[in-house]
């Protein structure tokens, strides 16, 4: 199981079990689970970054402040994600040292809030497409839309504020995470796929939007030459017709092989297809491996029992 580097991406949704409402004290459990869990990895990783989402933990922060109205300072969708990022890297580094403790490592653990660089000409600012934030009733719609909110009426529930969700470009902190990393500290780092930026006349300034975190998670690990990306989320493995009959779990596929079955329509976009785009993106290069897995599948899914393996000789197919 010895790796000379790993990412590891942490789904937002798991911070709290399906059907059970976000607390910050749930979010610390999860943390404390997910440390133990990963201790074995982590151990064996001479290189080792984390990389979380946070979309619910964003749309809390942004129900916070929209009922405060007046009574405190608003904050763009951009600080927000910022103060997420730094409420769960606190609960992370926490559980990690903890654990890492516990076992006798003294490893140190740093959590970098992260700018992530996106291109203002992306094609997904003319379509914002990604919900944030809480539901509205049919009678808010236009005083919010006068405010300059693009909302879209989301399967019956009300409506929801949605933004792009342009693809990462460059990390602005990837040279000093780079650095960490390469000293043996274990980074916690991207967090919700980072805080977005773009430069206006040479300075970085924030945009709201949303950045997939497994495509900066894909980006991260590129940029730090890392030889493995392990893509953790709420199911076992990649399925093709997935929530059918016919589904069928996929245990080894090349990038190029699960290209077909995006092209066949295999993949949700916002669910499975951006983990399906940076494993492939990930795996493209020889001595890389991507696997999508749940937490408890991880242990076999290391050893290719369990989980989807993507890498350019795959062995078996999908």
């Amino acid at each position: 199981m010895a790796s000379d580097g790993v990412l590891i991406a942490l789904g937002g949704n798991a911070f709290a079990p399906p059907g059970e409402r976000l607390s910050h004290a749930g979010q610390q459990a999860f943390a404390l689970a997910t440390a133990r869990a990963l201790l074995p990895l982590l151990r064996a990783a001479s290189r080792a970054l984390l990389v979380h989402g946070n979309g619910p933990q964003v749309g809390e922060m942004l129900t916070r402040v929209e009922v405060a109205g007046d009574r405190a300072y608003a904050l763009p969708l951009d600080a927000c994600v910022a103060a997420v990022d730094g409420e769960l890297g606190y609960d992370l580094s926490q559980a990690l040292y903890n654990v890492l403790r516990a076992a006798g490592d003294r490893r140190e653990i740093c959590s970098v809030l992260t700018q992530v660089e996106i291109d203002p000409q992306d094609p997904a600012f003319a379509l914002p497409d990604k919900p944030v934030g809480r539901f509205h009733a049919a009678h808010d719609v236009a005083a919010l839309r006068a405010q300059g909110q693009t909302l879209v009426e989301d399967a019956g529930r009300g409506y929801r504020r949605v933004v792009p969700s342009p693809k990462p470009q460059a990390v602005i902190e990837r040279d000093v995470i780079a650095r960490l990393v390469a000293a043996g500290v274990l980074v916690i780092a991207g967090g919700g796929g980072g805080i977005p930026v773009q430069r206006r006349a040479g300075l970085l300034v924030g945009v709201e939007a949303v950045v997939d975190k497994d495509h900066t998670s894909a980006l991260l690990a590129d940029a730090l030459d890392l030889t493995l990306l392990v893509l953790l989320t709420d199911v076992a493995a990649a399925f093709t017709d997935h929530g059918t009959a016919a589904a069928r779990e996929i245990r080894a596929a090349t990038p190029a092989q699960l290209e077909a079955l995006t092209a066949a329509g295999h993949f949700a976009p916002g669910s499975m297809l951006p983990k399906i785009t940076a494993a492939s993106a990930f795996a493209g290069q020889p001595g890389r491996r991507a696997i999508i897995c749940s937490p408890d599948n991880l242990d076999a899914a290391l050893a290719g029992e369990a989980g989807t393996t993507v890498r350019l000789a795959a062995g078996s197919g999908p």
